[in-house]
């Protein structure tokens, strides 16, 4: 798609220099978010009472999701070679290593965004850096030459969309939980006033 190599080739190649080099390296490595993520998790277990351990079970589960489900289903389903490992794009800067075979969709973007969902739907303010940082994610892949804009996209959508899913399931299966601890205070289905 024409598209597509236009936004990468300006992202991997006409913007690159290299404090972007090392800003996108840093904030797509996530083994440097594996701690400050878990400190955050038991943080949230320990003092943040049942909302802070609702919140955490629900981004795990979501994270339980969407990445198996990136690398065991959909990434081998369509196939769909990184442009680092394509041959035919010979101008495709590999900034910070390649990763595996495919990149379709990025699961780096679908787990910011699934994470974020669930994030903001517990705590509001968190939703003006978790947004931010999972689109810095995203446009990073694109940036390290490792994903197309679609793949971060695609990516971006479906880790979103099975974050919302957890939360409406967990409206579902927890209404009085759901009420008390989503920002959003809206009724359950099949609610009336008197019920809130």
């Amino acid at each position: 798609m024409p598209i597509d190599l236009a936004i990468l080739k300006f992202f991997n190649v006409t913007i690159a220099v290299p404090v972007l080099d090392i800003f996108f390296s840093g904030i797509c490595d996530f083994d440097i978010w594996r701690w400050p993520l878990a400190l955050v998790a038991v943080a949230l277990l320990w003092k943040g009472g049942p909302k802070g351990r609702w919140m955490v079970l629900l981004a795990i589960i979501t994270a339980l999701i969407v990445d198996p489900s990136i690398y065991r289903i959909f990434k081998p389903l369509f196939g769909r070679l990184r442009p680092c490992h394509d041959t035919a794009l010979g101008w495709v800067l590999i900034i910070d290593g390649c990763g595996g075979r495919y990149g379709f969709p990025s699961s780096h973007a679908a787990n910011m965004f699934g994470l974020a969902v669930i994030f903001g739907a517990f705590y509001k303010t968190t939703r003006y850096y978790m947004y931010p940082l999972a689109a810095f994610v995203a446009i990073g892949r694109v940036y390290l030459g490792v994903h197309y804009p679609s793949d971060v996209l695609a990516g971006a959508f479906y880790g979103a969309a099975v974050g919302f899913v957890v939360i409406l399931v967990f409206k579902r299966i927890r209404p009085t939980d759901a009420i008390k601890y989503l920002v959003k205070q809206e009724p359950m289905p099949g609610e009336t006033d008197q019920n809130q």
